[in-house]
């Protein structure tokens, strides 16, 4: 089997483990993938509208405002207006959505470096430096994304 061949068999093993790993984290959060990945853009970004999470996340805004109303419901996100624009309201994440992301990163994180541990110094650079790539490919990717859909 070739190097690729393996890779591919992996990663299609890997990808559904990911998703149940994921699954099971959120739903003891209580939270939805979406409302995670609108929490996670504001821990990384900081107060954005309404308008650029729905660009982010390449969904509808009437589907943001959704996530939102329960996000502000379950006090982990709030609405604040716009300081010069009454029509825009920006999103902040409050403490306990902040500690909430946190939280399912450091799971994720934990699970991550304990496989990255197997590994010995060498073969931990070079899984490093494949992570930095597969980041830079997919910024790539949805940077293009974004500019189709404008």
């Amino acid at each position: 089997m070739s190097e690729k061949e393996e890779f591919t068999r992996s990663f299609r093993e890997i990808q559904p483990k990911f998703s149940r790993f994921y699954a099971r984290i959120l739903t003891q959060a209580d939270l939805s993938l979406p409302q995670y990945a609108l929490l996670n853009q504001l821990t990384t970004q900081g107060t954005v509208s309404m308008t650029e999470i729905s660009g982010k996340l390449f969904i509808s805004k009437p589907a943001v405002t959704s996530l939102v109303d329960r996000l502000e419901k379950n006090k982990l996100l709030k609405r604040i207006g716009h300081p010069s624009d009454r029509r825009i309201f920006l999103l902040q994440i409050l403490p306990k959505g902040e500690r909430i992301v946190l939280k399912i990163q450091a799971q994720a994180l934990q699970f991550l470096l304990k496989t990255l541990d197997q590994f010995n110094a060498a073969e931990r650079r070079t899984i490093i430096r494949f992570y930095a790539s597969l980041s830079k490919t997919m910024d790539q990717l949805l940077t293009q994304d974004l500019k189709a859909r404008k």
